[in-house]
Parts: C-alpha cells; sequence; structure tokens
C-alpha cells in the first residue's frame, strides 16, 4: 500500500517534470512555427494599445508644459516615451522582416526562419504590453524650481538661470581683493540695469560697502554729467568749474572714503575713470566699479577682470513669467493657453519685451484675440533704428504693440510726454500736471485739480501696462 502510494507519487512528479520540461517548451516551439500569424495580429493589437496610450501621454505632457505649476516633466515620462519609440520602431522592422519574406511563407515556409522570427516577435509582444501598462502615470511633471531665488529680494526681477549666475558671479568678483572692475553685458531689456540694482542693494544690505552709487552713462558719456551724479550721491559742492578741476575734487573725495561701490549702467564707449575723477580700489581705499553694456568690447576696452554674460530667458522661464504677467491661470482653456505661448515666443526670451507686452494682452479673453494680437506681431516691422541690433528689435516691436493697446488717447499722450525726458529721468507728478495744464495735453479743463486727476490715472493705467516704472522715491516715475 505504502509502496503503491510511493510510486504513484513518485510518478505525479515525473508527470509534472515532464509537462514543464518537455511537453511546455514543445508546445511553444510549436506555436512559433504553426501560430505564426495568430502572433503576427497580437503583436500588432498590442502595437495599436501602444500608440493610442502614447498619444494620451504626449497629450498629458503637452497640457503639463501649459501650466505654471507642472513645467518639468517626470524623467521617467520621458524614458517612457522614448522607450515606446523604439518600440514601435521595432515593430515596423519585424513588419519589415515578414513581408520580405512572404512569398515563401505560404508555399515553402522557411521553418528556421519562421520559428526565430515568432519568437522575436512574441517576446516584443509582451514588452510592449508590459509598456502599455506602465503607461498610468502618478504624476506627469513638477513646478519648476528657479535657482538661486532666496538671493533675490525685488519684485522686479526674475531669478532666471542666467540672472542667478551673473548675481552670484558679480557678489564672487565684489569678495574678490583683486577684482576691482567687474562687466555684465548683454542685449538691451535682458536684464542688466535691473540685476546691478539689486547687487547693490545686496551688498550695501549685508555691510559690503558703505556706499553705493548708481549712475546711468547712455550713449553721450557726458563726463560732466556722470560727475555731477556722483556728486549728488556724496554731498559733495564742486568749487571748481573745469571738468579737469572738478575730477581732482571727487578723486581726493573718493579716495579718503571707505568701501565704495560704484555702478555705470549703460555704457556704450569706453570712458577714463581719471577724466571723471574715479580711483580704483587700492589698500581698502577708492572704488569697486560695476559696469553694465551691450558690447562686450567696452567691458574688454575698459580692463574689467571679471566679464558676465547675460543672455535671455529659456523658453520655460519665459513662458512661466509671461503666464504671470498676462494672468493666464489653470482656468484659461487649452487653445486660448496654446496661442498665447506662440505670442510668448515672438517676445524671444526678453524680459522687458514678456513684461510689458503680457501686461498689455492681460485682458485678452478670447482665442481669437490672442490669435490676432499675435499676426500683429508677425506682421511688424519697424524702419531702421541706429545702433538696435535686429534681435533687440523684437522688445522694441512688443512695447510698441503695448502702446497701441493702450485703449484711451489721454494714456498715450502721457505715456509719449514722458518718453520726452531724458533716460532713466526721475519724473515728478507734478511737473507733468503742470505740463499738461498748460499744453492741454488732455484737452480743455476748468482746473489744474482736473487735470492732476487725469495724468494720475495715466500714470495708474501705464503702471499696470509695465510702461511706467515707480522710482521708488514717492512722486516720482521713471519711463
Amino acid at each position: 500500500m505504502a509502496g503503491a502510494f510511493f510510486t504513484g507519487a513518485a510518478s505525479n512528479a515525473v508527470g509534472t517534470l515532464m509537462g514543464d520540461y518537455l511537453v511546455k517548451p514543445i508546445d511553444r516551439r510549436i506555436r512559433y512555427l504553426f501560430r505564426f500569424h495568430k502572433l503576427i495580429e497580437d503583436l500588432h493589437q498590442q502595437q495599436s494599445y501602444l500608440k493610442r496610450e502614447q498619444t494620451r501621454v504626449e497629450e498629458d505632457v503637452k497640457e503639463a508644459k501649459l501650466q505654471i505649476q507642472t513645467q518639468v516633466i517626470e524623467d521617467y515620462v520621458d524614458e517612457w516615451l522614448t522607450n515606446v519609440e523604439n518600440a514601435l520602431k521595432d515593430v515596423q522592422n519585424l513588419d519589415s522582416r515578414v513581408e520580405g519574406n512572404k512569398r515563401c511563407l505560404h508555399w515553402c515556409p522557411n521553418w528556421c526562419w519562421r520559428y526565430q522570427l515568432g519568437k522575436e516577435i512574441e517576446k516584443k509582444t509582451v514588452y510592449i504590453s508590459k509598456l502599455v501598462e506602465d503607461s498610468h502615470f502618478e504624476r506627469i511633471g513638477h513646478r519648476a524650481e528657479l535657482p538661486g531665488l532666496e538671493f533675490f529680494t525685488s519684485k522686479d526681477i526674475l531669478a532666471s538661470k542666467s540672472s542667478t549666475a551673473a548675481f552670484n558671479k558679480i557678489m564672487e568678483a565684489l569678495k574678490d581683493d583683486k577684482v576691482n572692475m567687474t562687466g555684465a553685458w548683454g542685449m538691451g531689456g535682458v536684464g542688466k540695469t535691473t540685476l546691478v540694482k539689486e547687487v547693490g542693494k545686496k551688498t550695501k544690505d549685508l555691510g559690503c560697502f558703505r556706499k553705493v552709487i548708481e549712475v546711468v552713462v547712455s550713449q553721450k558719456s557726458i563726463i560732466e554729467n556722470i560727475q555731477d551724479k556722483i556728486a549728488d550721491f556724496l554731498d559733495l559742492e564742486f568749487k571748481k568749474k573745469t571738468k579737469e578741476g572738478r575730477a581732482g575734487e571727487l578723486w581726493l573725495r573718493l579716495e579718503n572714503e571707505e568701501k565704495v561701490l560704484i555702478i555705470l549702467d549703460d555704457m556704450w564707449n569706453e570712458v577714463h575713470l581719471k577724466e571723471i575723477g574715479i580711483p580704483l580700489n587700492e589698500n581698502g581705499k577708492g572704488c569697486k566699479i560695476i559696469l553694465t553694456t551691450r558690447v562686450m568690447k567696452v567691458c574688454e576696452s575698459m580692463e574689467c577682470q571679471v566679464i558676465i554674460p547675460m543672455n535671455v530667458l529659456e523658453s520655460d522661464e519665459a513662458w512661466a513669467l509671461f503666464r504671470m504677467k498676462a494672468n493666464l491661470n489653470e482656468r484659461v482653456s487649452r487653445d486660448i493657453l496654446e496661442e498665447a505661448e506662440k505670442v510668448s515666443e515672438e517676445c524671444k526670451g526678453l524680459p522687458v519685451a514678456i513684461v510689458t507686452l503680457a501686461a498689455a494682452l492681460k485682458k485678452t479673453k478670447t482665442r481669437e484675440g490672442w490669435e490676432v494680437a499675435r499676426k500683429k506681431l508677425e506682421s511688424s516691422r519697424l524702419v531702421e533704428i541706429g545702433n538696435i541690433g535686429e534681435e533687440e528689435k523684437n522688445a522694441y516691436l512688443c512695447i510698441k504693440m503695448s502702446y497701441d493697446y493702450l485703449k484711451k488717447e489721454t494714456t498715450k499722450r502721457c505715456f509719449l510726454w514722458c518718453g520726452l525726458y531724458p533716460e532713466d529721468h526721475s519724473i515728478e507728478v507734478e511737473d507733468l500736471v503742470r505740463y499738461a495744464w498748460c499744453l492741454e495735453l488732455f484737452g480743455k479743463a476748468d482746473s489744474i485739480g482736473e487735470v492732476r486727476i487725469q495724468v494720475l490715472e495715466a500714470i495708474d493705467y501705464l503702471k499696470d501696462s509695465c510702461l511706467l516704472l515707480e522710482d521708488g522715491d514717492g512722486g516720482r516715475y521713471g519711463p
């Protein structure tokens, strides 16, 4: 009885082993040979499933890129899409091999070829099936964290990769005792002025310098004007009349000052510091200089020890800034976002163009409205402007379009009047009121108080449109 039991158990075990090691492999090999067409059908079915999932995931990725919160696509999503693309190419290769051998497939089958290809097809079908199964991601992307955000305290500066890198390099240069002159260069509207102002504010807050003097040099580079601006910061009254005499007075004053940083903004040509009266830092006395320019040769001619390029925003940074300034939140429909992104691309990554144009278009609520704006930008042309390169014309086009979108003529007149002031000039509101009253810029008014109301209304609208900036001192503005 016991012998019969062990014999039966042994025979069952042998039978199971025979099934696992002989019958199943034989069945699989027979399937490769005689169910070849079924294997191809299964492959094509999984291929269609995979294409469907590929389309869905690509749409999800596209949608995610349109959202401020999800600008960076997860690595595993990108990896999945790459694997899908490769798998679909493999299917095409397998189909080509099948087609190439069709002439002998029915009448004179090549059994070795059929076996090998069938095995490959089944393996690829299983792999594609796994890709389909893995296509449901919990998260497509995440919000992009802009680097170095903690360094920037001003609401006017965007902590982009380029501005963060430039900020850090300038701060390092200022700490280096061997570096007296640092230059930042880049095209107009890229954010050089905003950056160096933030550097000046930060260094003063940290106590790195006792005095931070900001001077706009501009194209004309008039020495006397630069001297006057520096003297104002120092509360220095010149006793000499000549340029050379004033330079001597300024030199003596600055040489006795400790920890002075001078920012020479918007330089177009080389200027000689001795002619102005600026001594460079030696043994803790004198000045350190930061200059900004559109031309790298200016940095070289000024013998800057550190030269820092500033680039335009990257595409994701530019789109994030545009969306923020145009109030394009998650509730905005996808077709509007797609058209708005095309408008954003016309700004070519220039912050000044993005901010002004987005502010002008933030009340546009239809896809057609955004489409009109895009076509206007694409068809716009500028007459030749001296010293303005092709890339910088985008900023002027965007600002002109922002001006065109101003609804009230009174606001346009106020903007044009502000444009008559010198570059970076602080404009007194009361001066605008008096000019508007005397010249009847807003038409005839019963009183100067009525004109003041219209001027203040125009200023508020221009500020909201990012065409006028508050100077920080109450009642002063700058174009």
